[in-house]
């Protein structure tokens, strides 16, 4: 029996583990994109995970039970990591082995995805084309072109039952009046792989509406951000607010405006926050389109002869940045693309206007900076916002900052939705790998040479 233990023990040890590492990886990876409260979460459960395998003697149900915590909040942040998924990397591997040849792509241009919105609308991460649920569809001619040209999936999907539709949330109300509330996580599971065979898996984020109590779930693709597709269907006015922070700014004013007018309903199945919208059952509830995001060509070449200069968009090496090591001083592999606002020796600041200013003068060049600086929000520039969240190295510029030698400062276009030097610090000139020269996909107006 000893030994029966003793073997289970040492398996569980291994995979506890191994989901630490992959805890690591996400961490690493996708702090840029996963809500901070969500992040801290997650290291704490994974603390408490390694916390467990570390107790003599060993403790096997609490061990357990601590993985399946871990697991739980790393399905919600793991986005195409976790659970573990081949059919990206094995993709991304196919795309540039035909592209471009390995010395290509070591030395003179390298295919780069942009794998976020941090940089919109100047260059797009993954995005969607919102209908009403009743507007006409793409035919299925468009929808084969659109395929193609924008490497777009439609998304029509019929109510499964009649009544008052709500969008289930997380809700606490507290005795002095205060409350609490957000939408409630989706839930990230494996797919089946290509064509159902398990080969090439990714993952699946489901959501949920509520139809008059009944639970209708929505799988969608991992790392969609769904929650704007919600948005814009039954809250169109919120959805068109020009608020500093999009769409963020956005739900709480719709959350404020359900809890005043008391749409909060408590189910069985938890809190819902009621729209103003009825289902019938066949009928579409939802109707939008999902886009890839921009496949860039990178130019490796012309910062080897000029030297980068504030308004670049610009792509650079994370491995020198401190601000983005993980917690055991293992430095970042990722490849990031922002704007670079800032060379050394220029004083920056964020103004109260949202505004950035540069040894004390509002920027007007290049365009996007511009755009920013006056708020262009009819082109999608909501200005600048002085900081980003961070720790240790976190730069934010609500009082100036001199940026040192041999550094850069870089920031998204996307201010409210960027993790950048605001965040993690100053970028190394070492580091820099080169500017975007080409959009190689979508095959739109947005493909050719990058602005």
């Amino acid at each position: 029996m000893f030994s029966i233990f003793a073997s289970k023990a040492g398996k569980t040890r291994k995979i506890a583990k191994q989901l630490l590492e992959f805890a690591e990886k996400i961490d690493l990876y996708r702090r840029d994109v996963v809500a901070p409260a969500d992040l801290v979460e997650q290291r704490t459960r994974a603390e408490e995970l390694r916390a467990k395998i570390k107790e003599k003697p060993f403790q096997l149900v609490e061990v357990e039970t601590a993985m399946d915590r871990l697991h739980g909040v790393m399905c919600r942040n793991g986005g195409m990591i976790y659970p573990v998924s081949a059919g990206t990397d094995y993709t991304e591997m196919v795309i540039m082995a035909v592209i471009v040849a390995g010395g290509i792509r070591s030395f003179f241009l390298q295919p780069f995805k942009i794998p976020t919105n941090s940089m919109w609308p100047t260059y797009n991460g993954m995005t969607s084309e919102v209908r009403q649920p009743n507007d006409p569809v793409p035919g299925f001619g468009q929808q084969v072109v659109r395929k193609v040209t924008l490497w777009s999936s439609t998304y029509v999907i019929p109510a499964e039952a009649s009544g008052a539709i709500g969008i289930p949330v997380d809700y606490r109300r507290y005795a002095d009046g205060t409350y609490q509330i957000g939408l409630r996580p989706k839930v990230t599971t494996p797919d089946g792989g290509l064509l159902g065979t398990g080969l090439l898996r990714g993952t699946t984020d489901t959501y949920a509406l509520d139809i008059d109590g009944h639970t209708q779930a929505i799988p969608l693709p991992g790392d969609f951000g769904f929650e704007g597709v919600l948005l814009r269907t039954y809250f169109p006015t919120e959805a068109a607010l020009p608020l500093r922070r999009q769409d963020a700014d956005r739900w709480q004013a719709v959350f404020r405006k359900a809890v005043a007018e008391g749409r909060i309903k408590q189910t069985p199945a938890g809190a819902v926050l009621l729209t103003d919208r009825k289902a019938i059952q066949g009928e579409p509830i939802l109707n939008f389109d999902i886009l890839t995001g921009d496949m860039l060509f990178v130019d490796r070449v012309s910062y080897n002869f000029v030297a980068p200069k504030r308004g670049d968009t610009f792509v650079f090496r994370t491995n020198n940045i401190p601000g983005l090591n993980d917690r055991y001083g293992n430095p970042s592999q990722n490849y990031y693309v922002k704007r670079l606002v800032g060379v050394p020796g220029e004083r920056l600041r964020v103004n109260p206007e949202g505004q950035l200013l540069v040894n004390g003068v509002a920027v007007t060049a290049p365009a996007p900076i511009a755009a920013n600086n006056r708020r262009d929000t009819a082109a999608g520039y909501y200005g600048y916002l002085p900081e980003i969240g961070g720790e240790r190295f976190a730069l934010p510029l609500a009082e100036e900052h001199a940026v040192t030698d041999h550094h850069y400062f870089a920031m998204g276009d996307n201010s409210a939705n960027s993790y950048d030097s605001r965040g993690f610090g100053e970028v190394p000139e070492g580091d820099v790998v080169g500017q975007p020269l080409f959009i190689l996909h979508p095959l739109t107006a947005r493909w050719g040479w990058a602005k």
